[in-house]
């Protein structure tokens, strides 16, 4: 018995071991540009779907720690908002103002390599935090700033395709193009709920939609 768990924690020692040396940390930084649209409300009332919402369009730069399958990222970025009402008959949309925002992710990977350059699919969560946002003539309106952190930051899903190419030893490039699906954030979730009483009056029902677009992202890691 006792020889057994002798053997059993040298298996596990050993294979600790040599987990430690397979997995390499780095870490690194630079741009961003996520389009983020279909954030809204949508009503179906016999059939004919009406849209409110918002699109988002940003820039900003990003850090990340990376351990061979997991990338944990930190993000600040300015976004550019434009509102959308799309009917069947037409679509209409106007600028609304813009956002600071940081958001925070975290992907898991598994990397192939072929060579110089080391292809990884990327499948994770993250969450969009939003400090302020004003519309087109500038103004913040009424909510403090605790109120629009709670009422317009939305957690998402990310998923898609990185690759990393050897500079240096030490130094490499990486580019990652994800697509992103976001889920409703308060204010939506309230919008919806007013677009849904409204359209039960008439048969219809109102609901959330998700936000999704792409999310792409260039930089530079320093492995050690």
């Amino acid at each position: 018995m006792k020889k057994g768990i002798i053997i059993l924690l040298l298996v596990v020692f050993a294979s600790t071991g040599a987990f430690a040396q397979v997995i390499s940390m780095s870490i690194g930084g630079g741009g961003l540009f996520d389009w983020s649209f279909n954030n809204g409300a949508e009503t179906n009332i016999g059939g004919k779907k009406d849209f409110i919402g918002k699109r988002n369009m940003s820039f900003g730069a990003f850090a990340f720690f990376d351990a061979t399958y997991a990338e944990v990222e930190a993000a600040f970025a300015f976004g550019l908002l434009t509102s959308v009402n799309k009917k069947p008959s037409k679509t209409s949309t106007d600028k609304a103002g813009n956002m600071l925002q940081a958001s925070f992710s975290i992907l898991g990977k598994y990397p192939f390599e072929f060579g110089k350059v080391t292809v990884f699919p990327l499948l994770g969560f993250s969450y969009n935090m939003v400090f302020a946002e004003k519309d087109k003539n500038g103004e913040r309106g009424y909510e403090t700033f605790g109120e629009t952190m709670r009422n317009v930051s939305q957690f998402g899903l990310l998923g898609g395709a990185g690759f990393d190419y050897d500079l240096t030893r030490y130094l490499y490039l990486r580019a990652e193009m994800l697509y992103h699906l976001r889920f409703a954030s308060k204010e939506i979730k309230d919008l919806a709920d007013v677009l849904d009483s409204s359209a039960k009056l008439g048969g219809g029902i109102g609901y959330a939609t998700l936000g999704m677009g792409p999310r792409i992202k260039v930089g530079v890691g320093y492995r050690f």
